[in-house]
């Protein structure tokens, strides 16, 4: 912490420069797509000349963006401060549009370097079942799943409809990997033993199962990504999702698995 408060000090005025004007903001945003006219940021911007003439100086001198013959163009300083201050745009964007959902629940599933990408679920929908719908959210889970080319999903807790939807899945043809829990394993063998050998004789299914305990549930398809987590009391919650169809939340998603499967064994029939 005493590091990042001398750092803090040698940096305040260049991070004010940055993070406090929204025209230097938009500018560089719009630069980062391609260089561009004072013209063209003008009528993009929807401000006058003179504002973008003016901000495009204070910039040049803070090495951030240099004038061509072409326009503007961001400097490679520029390049790396932009990417980085839409990341946190959009992080603080994220938060704010499902504060609830953040506050209400644990993050500890969610390993440090993928809150540190995850800006990248910015773009999303919060579902949220009532007392009125106690199964809205579910119903949408579903009807999103349903049609999954390919099913990718981390379950450390025990859902009776979660089973009958990925045995569906298998019957269409869908390509599913799951991580489960071995307190999941266990509870779908007391069940179904015959029935779990049979599913996991299916070559569509891989089945991995883990020694921890993620506080987290989700699920990736071809087209939508999914997460719930554990409330503070420690227990799933079911009636809210975060839910995007964005491929960089489903690039997120699909990382997330990779983390949770590369920590768990894969079973087949011949275990059950």
């Amino acid at each position: 912490m005493d590091d990042i408060s001398k750092i803090y000090e040698e940096i305040e005025d260049n991070l004010k420069f940055v993070a406090t004007s929204g025209v230097r903001i938009k500018m560089m945003a719009n630069l980062l797509e391609k260089p561009k006219t004072s013209t063209q940021l003008k009528d993009e911007l929807g401000v006058g000349a003179s504002t973008v003439i003016h901000a495009a100086r204070d910039m040049e001198k803070e090495k951030i963006l240099i004038e061509k013959t072409d326009g503007y163009h961001l400097t490679a300083i520029g390049k790396i401060i932009t990417l980085k201050l839409l990341e946190m745009i959009k992080t603080i964007y994220m938060v704010e549009k499902s504060k609830d959902f953040w506050v209400r629940h644990l993050i500890d599933g969610i390993p440090e370097e993928f809150i540190s990408n995850i800006h990248m679920i910015y773009n999303h929908e919060l579902l949220t079942s009532s007392i009125r719908n106690v199964f809205k959210t579910l119903s949408i889970y579903l009807e999103i799943t349903k049609k999954a080319k390919v099913f990718y999903g981390v379950s450390p807790v025990f859902v009776d409809a979660f089973v009958s939807m990925v045995t569906k899945l298998l019957k269409r043809g869908t390509k599913v990997h799951l991580v489960i829990t071995e307190e999941v394993f266990e509870e779908l063998k007391n069940i179904d033993k015959e029935g779990l050998k049979r599913i996991l004789e299916n070559q569509n299914l891989s089945l991995f199962v883990t020694q921890e305990m993620p506080t987290v549930a989700f699920t990736v398809t071809d087209t939508a990504f999914s997460l719930g987590l554990f409330g503070e009391d420690g227990i799933y919650d079911p009636t809210q999702d975060l839910i995007s169809f964005d491929k960089e939340a489903i690039k997120w998603g699909r990382d997330l698995f990779e983390y949770y499967k590369s920590r768990a064994r894969k079973v087949n029939s011949g275990e059950v």
